[in-house]
This record gives C-alpha cells, structure tokens and sequence, in this order.
C-alpha cells in the first residue's frame, strides 16, 4: 500500500511535514512494538487456554497489529477517528498497543482536551480489556494495581504528547514573528527608496523649471529676436513644460506607494550610463576583476541610464563583499522599444572570505522597488554553476524629438 504524501494529509498549520521515509519507520516502530507486546502475551499464556482463543492469538491478533500499524499513517488526516478504532482494536489485540500509543500520544499533540476528555477513559478501558481477554499464567496482579499502572503508562504518554505540541505552537509562533520582521524590514527598505527616488525627481522637477524660469524671462526682455528664435524659445519652453508636468506625476505616483511606469529623469550630478566606465574603473582599483561587454547602440535616456548605473553599482559591491577574486561579467544590450538588459554575474569566490559580512538584502531589496518604479524587472539569485547573477530589464521608449535650446538665449538671460 502506498504511503500518503504529506500535502494530502497535513491539516494542522502547527504540525511538521512528514515525509515518506517518515511514516515508514514509524509504522515499522509501532509494528515492532506490537509484535514485542504479542511475543510476551504468547509466552505468557496458560497451557489451558481454549483452542478458539490460541487461534485468535496466532493468527487475527497480528494481522490485525499489522493494519493498525498501517491506519496510524494517515492519523493526521482524521486525528480523533484514527484513534477510535485503534484503541477499540487495542481492546481485542495485543500486537496493535503501538499504534495505539501513537494515535494517542498524536491526538495529545492537538492540545484539544475535547477530544482527550473520552480518548483518555476510553485507553485505560481498553487497557482493562486487553488484560482480560488473554490472561496469563503468572500470579495475576490486582486490578486496582493494574489500574494504577494502565493510568501511569496513559498519563505519560499524554504528556509527552502534549509537551510536543507545545514546542510546535512556539515554533510556529517565532516563525511568525521571523517572516512578520522580515515583511516590516522590506517594507522600510521600499519606503526608504521611495523616498530617496522622490528627492531625485524632486531637483529634475526644479531644474525644468528654472530653464522655463529662464527662457521666459529671456523673452521678456530680448525685443531683438526674430520671428524664428522666438518660436525655438516658445518650443522650448512647452518642452520644458510638458516633462516637468510628467516628472510631477512621476513624484506624485512615489509619494502615494503605488508603482509608477518611470523612476523620472534625475539631472546631473546624478550618474548615469557615461559614468559607468568611471565606476568599473573604481571597482578594478579595489582589487575586483571586470570584464564589460556593452551591445548597446545608442545612448540611453538619462532616467534609463542613471537606473542601470544602480543597478551595475549595487552587483558590483555584493560580488566584492560575497565573492572576493571572483571575475565580474557586466552586459550591456538592447536599444529602443526593446528595451535595455542589463546582467552582472560572478562565479563562486576563487578564496575563501576573511570576514563574516551581514546577508540583509535590503540593498537588492531597495534596487528592486527602484527597478519596478522605472517599469522594469529585476530578477537575482544563484546560477547552476554556484555563481551569482542580477538581471534587470529596463523599458527604453522612442526617442523624441526635443526641441533645440538656443545658447544666444541661455547666455543672454
């Protein structure tokens, strides 16, 4: 007979998986429980014991261990049924008292004196029973003494039951508590990078507006322009109009959590694509050995470029902390509509690491919300080959036509 999967059986939240092997062994432990428990019963038996009864022994009583022993594998999916019939069982066979101390000791695991408070009285009447149906050949023991005994042996099994159940519920409970602290400190980490992207976009926002503040003010007091530079300036201008109105979404979406379709375009001095040259250059003079391959035709938007920066950046400095000597691959490609790829991934540390440096996540954790703010996608994780790898896509729109910005103007205001 096929032993039952756990997702089949498992019902409790506070109870462990079990696995295959798992049930197997305790079935083989209950049935040599019960086959030890019979021997004895066999060896003890009068010399007149009716032929009916020596039958019953030799033949139904150990069949019957061996079902009860086989039933008590699927005790997590009917708890309280399980353990009635064993113990009715245990009343008329002597080889099934293992499964009957397991059902029982399984039931006080529940901690649900509902189902102890008749579980309990019914396995001393079924230890009375037992003891009844195959008498032996030694001096028979007082019931009362029998009683006692059949109560001690049921009491502890009850406690040790039920002490396990406890020590699952305290496991569930800090386990709860790990994954509560953990959804708090990746919350904190988005939070954080929220904010610190909203900053960013917050200085694009006033840089647009101080060149519309400029060529406005330009046109306000240059009467010498012709009719052509002042349409430029006007163009300029509604451009200049239209991406801050854009960039003001952009801050408004971080500010209200919910994701937005860009990350903005942050203005210098944030860095960009053109700064990741600078970048690997700082990273090989720490002792990190780089390799670049940049498949990319065209220049990014400065917003794309200053994300993939990050993104290189925040890699570079897990694999110098995490893989020391390690050979670091950074790939660049894609183009506009498709998007850019951006992958960085190192092979397993060539040394061993002489520091025990802390594995919080929260840098990745805050690079993906930032990826995600920008539209994109941000996957990491360990390779096959026990490296490491991140790898980000990044939409790239079009590119638009933006209107030409005159330096006669801009030096004039």
């Amino acid at each position: 007979m096929p032993l039952p999967r756990e997702s089949t059986i498992l019902r409790d939240p506070l109870t462990p998986p079990i696995h295959r092997w798992g049930h197997l062994w305790r079935a083989l432990l209950v049935l040599g429980f019960g086959l030890l428990a019979w021997s004895t019963v066999v060896a003890s038996a009068p010399v007149d014991t009716p032929a009916p009864l020596v039958a019953w022994h030799l033949s139904a009583d150990p069949l019957l261990g061996l079902a009860m022993a086989v039933l008590v594998i699927f005790r997590r999916r009917w708890p309280a049924r399980v353990a009635l019939i064993v113990t009715l069982v245990g009343m008329v066979s002597s080889a099934a008292g293992g499964a009957v101390f397991l059902a029982l000791a399984s039931v006080a695991t529940r901690r649900r004196w509902r189902e102890l408070a008749w579980l309990v009285p019914l396995n001393v009447v079924s230890g009375l029973a037992i003891e009844e149906f195959y008498p032996s050949a030694d001096a028979a023991t007082p019931w009362f003494i029998m009683l006692i005994l059949i109560i001690l042996i049921i009491s502890v099994t009850v406690a040790v039951g039920y002490a396990v159940g406890g020590r699952r519920e305290l496991v569930r409970e800090r386990v709860e508590a790990a994954e509560l602290d953990a959804q708090r400190r990746a919350g904190q980490a988005a939070a954080a990078e929220r904010t610190r992207i909203a900053r960013e976009m917050h200085d694009v926002l006033a840089h647009r507006i101080s060149l519309i503040a400029m060529h406005a003010g330009a046109l306000n007091f240059r009467t010498d322009l012709s009719a052509a530079q002042m349409r430029e300036t006007t163009a300029t201008i509604e451009a200049n109009a239209h991406q801050a109105l854009q960039d003001l979404r952009e801050v408004l979406g971080v500010l209200r959590e919910p994701r937005g379709d860009s990350a903005g375009a942050p203005e210098p001095p944030q860095p960009g694509l053109a700064d990741i040259p600078a970048l690997i250059a700082e990273a090989q003079a720490l002792g990190t050995r780089i390799t670049v391959l940049d498949e990319t035709h065209e220049s990014p938007p400065k917003g794309l470029g200053r994300t993939a920066y990050r993104v290189i950046q925040e890699a570079l400095t897990n694999a110098r902390k995490h893989a020391p000597g390690a050979v670091v691959r950074v790939r660049l490609a894609g183009g506009p509509l498709a998007g850019l790829q951006v992958e960085i991934t190192n092979p397993r540390a060539i040394r061993p690491l002489d520091h025990a440096l802390p594995r919080s996540g929260l840098g990745l954790l805050g690079l993906q919300e930032r990826v995600a703010l920008a539209g994109g996608q941000l996957r990491h994780g360990n390779d096959p080959d026990g490296g490491y790898a991140v790898r980000a896509w990044l939409p790239w729109p079009a590119p638009e036509a933006v209107a030409p910005q005159q330096d006669s103007i801009r030096s004039a205001s």
